[in-house]
């Protein structure tokens, strides 16, 4: 007993530093173990997780997102159109010819017949056809008669009636407008220096101006532009001046 003493005073200090060095050499293995340990588990589920993402299905590229707008084919261009006199009176020949006749053919007799100007049509009343305005630059129909002339020409009344308006329209410039006694207005585009007034009474042939320049039909040459409307249809002035 007194040796085992003497020894733990001789050798205490060395066995403690050695129980200090055990201690803590198990310590160390113990906490390295459980780092490899969650070194490894964190590797099994970031590979479980890739495994996941890469196995999912193509559904972004299968099912694409349905507002993306789509694209839709470039309209076929219009067919260019003549912007000579010449080029006019072949349209309105050929809207004409839609309808089974010729400009001439179409119009009445000079006995029941009285023109707006002395010029000829240049380009006739269309009804439902379109036709292409180089003023406006699109189709469209045309719902009156245009008749060419000079700039200062006379025009005169084509049917007899009441002059029911006069005004200046942005598109079709100095407009008389006249309802005969069946109730049909007749309407006069690009009258300059109106000679009449709301409520004068005007026969065929009577003067109401001088004729002057269309906005919307600038590039068609100096001329008339004549409607006529039977309540809210317009037709051709050329055959209700016929009946």
């Amino acid at each position: 007993m007194d040796s085992l003493k003497a020894f733990f005073r001789e050798k205490g200090l060395y066995l403690i530093c050695l129980g200090l060095v055990l201690a803590a050499t198990v310590t160390s293995i113990w906490a390295i173990r459980n780092v490899v340990r969650g070194v490894e588990n964190l590797n099994n589920t970031e590979t479980t997780q890739e495994g996941s993402t890469w196995n999912q299905p193509d559904a972004a590229v299968n099912n694409p997102a349905s507002d993306v707008p789509q694209s839709t084919p470039k309209p076929s261009e219009a067919p260019s159109v003549s912007s000579s006199s010449s080029g006019a009176s072949s349209q309105s020949a050929a809207v004409q010819g839609g309808s089974g006749g010729s400009a001439a053919s179409s119009a009445p007799s000079a006995s029941s017949y009285t023109a707006p100007v002395d010029g000829e049509i240049s380009l006739a009343f269309s009804g439902d056809d379109l036709v292409y305005s180089e003023t406006l630059g699109d189709w469209r129909t045309h719902n009156g008669v245009d008749y060419a002339c000079k700039a200062g020409d006379a025009v005169r009344a084509s049917a007899a009636g009441t002059v029911s308006a006069v005004y200046s329209d942005a598109l079709w410039g100095s407009v008389v407008e006249v309802t005969d006694g069946s109730g049909n207005v007749w309407k006069y585009c690009g009258v300059s220096e109106p000679t009449v007034e709301t409520g004068d009474k005007v026969s065929g042939g009577d003067s109401i101006g001088r004729a002057g320049s269309i906005p919307s039909e600038s590039k068609d040459g100096v001329h008339i532009h004549l409607e006529c409307m039977q309540g809210e249809t317009w037709v051709d002035p050329t055959k209700a001046l016929a009946g």
